[in-house]
């Protein structure tokens, strides 16, 4: 069998310094393995020289949204009128996007994203896939490879699914399961909407255009009508908050760590990212920035997830792991400077979480975007009284 037959939408041929916190028990110097991924094919075409493309936006300063929980024209993803009502009638668009080398930062798009999942990745590193629908991003990477976790996603959200590549182990099961219509990896004729921008040496160069992948999926001949995208509530602070939360520090190795500070003033929570591996409990941080808009990440919500991490496969130069995304768990929901313990929920495949207060009742997300902490179900969790959260990551 082909690489091309078994990825149908390819369109190719044959062929400042932060405070001190607890290390988490790791190995003193992590040891990389060399890529498994096959080395990227080059496309002579970029965005830049596409004859119909628009310029890349110049940077834009930060406006606060006007919320709306429901009604024509609300993204169901944040609770948010849409400036073009037209986008919410298509699916949602799942696009990975790396966070290693550090090299690649700033990375391109994902201040658009709706909703946004960091996970840990292997070798102690974390990657994200971010859920694009209301707005549409010039570009959106680098675009990197996929993994196990990633079919949660593209199920609960409906949605189409971007990716670079993935361990062969990956690829059979997604194309011969039903999210195999949905796949859409780089190949020799379909730049737009997935192009590469530097040299063809370099994984890190491949980059999606939102509003042109929803083209090129109905061109495939591929449905790409509105879903039923129901599950999240948005409205006012769901009761009595479980204390302050003002800053959430994640740590998932020496290698990978990061933290959420809120910004009163903008009522959001400002990301920032490692800047070099952290040692008897050194970190150093530095904003983690959109090359898009040249502003900071920032989220309206972010929710740790806690969830069972499992080894699918595991050989001296490759690690696959996979996430039991079913079912219920416990969950850390942050909101205007303030902490809930709560608990997630997904009773089928095909559905969003649901997001509970510990009484039962809905938990209600700030209208807005959220980011989605993924960590192991033994992971740490230390509160501090100064209104700071610590998570380190861990699995059995």
């Amino acid at each position: 069998m082909t690489w091309c037959s078994l990825l149908f939408l390819a369109g190719c041929t044959a062929a400042s310094p932060g405070p001190a916190l607890s290390p988490i028990p790791m190995t003193a110097t992590p040891t990389r393995r060399p890529a498994t991924s096959p080395a990227p094919t080059f496309t002579p075409v970029a965005f830049h020289v596409q004859p119909s493309r628009t310029p890349l936006p110049s940077p834009t300063p930060y406006i606060a949204p006007t919320a709306v929980s429901q009604g024509y024209g609300v993204n169901p993803l944040t609770g948010m009128v849409v400036a073009d009502a037209s986008r919410l009638e298509r699916r949602p668009m799942a696009i990975k996007v790396t966070n290693f080398p550090r090299s690649v930062r700033p990375q391109w798009g994902l201040s658009k994203a709706d909703n946004v999942y960091e996970y840990y990745l292997e070798d102690l590193l974390t990657r994200f896939i971010g859920v694009f629908y209301g707005q549409d991003a010039e570009r959106v990477g680098p675009v990197r490879s996929g993994r196990l976790f990633d079919a949660n996603i593209v199920r609960m959200y409906k949605s189409i699914f971007v990716f670079a590549y993935a361990d062969d182990r990956v690829i059979d099961l997604w194309t011969n399961s039903d999210i195999r219509s949905f796949l859409v990896v780089e190949g020799k004729h379909n730049c737009p909407p997935l192009c590469r921008i530097g040299p063809s040496t370099n994984y890190n160069t491949l980059f999606a255009n939102t509003s042109e992948l929803a083209k090129y999926f109905i061109e495939q001949g591929k449905s790409n009508e509105k879903q039923d995208l129901k599950g999240f509530t948005f409205g006012s602070p769901p009761g009595l908050p479980s204390g302050s939360g003002t800053t959430i520090a994640t740590r998932y190795s020496l290698v990978s760590y990061n933290k959420w500070e809120y910004d009163a003033v903008r009522d959001v929570y400002l990301r920032f990212q490692e800047t070099q591996d952290g040692h008897l409990g050194e970190e150093v941080y530095a904003p983690l920035k959109d090359s898009l808009t040249d502003q900071q990440l920032s989220a309206d919500n972010v929710v740790v997830l806690l969830m069972r991490h499992k080894e699918f496969y595991k050989s001296s130069d490759t690690e696959i792991y996979e996430m039991d995304f079913m079912g219920k768990g416990p969950a850390y929901a942050f909101r205007n400077g303030q902490a809930y313990r709560i608990e997630w929920e997904r009773t089928a495949k095909d559905s969003l979480l649901n997001l509970q207060m510990e009484n039962g009742r809905p938990y209600r997300l700030k209208p807005g975007t959220t980011w989605f902490m993924v960590l192991g179900e033994s992971s740490a969790v230390q509160p501090g009284s100064d209104g700071s959260w610590y998570f380190g990551f861990s699995m059995p």
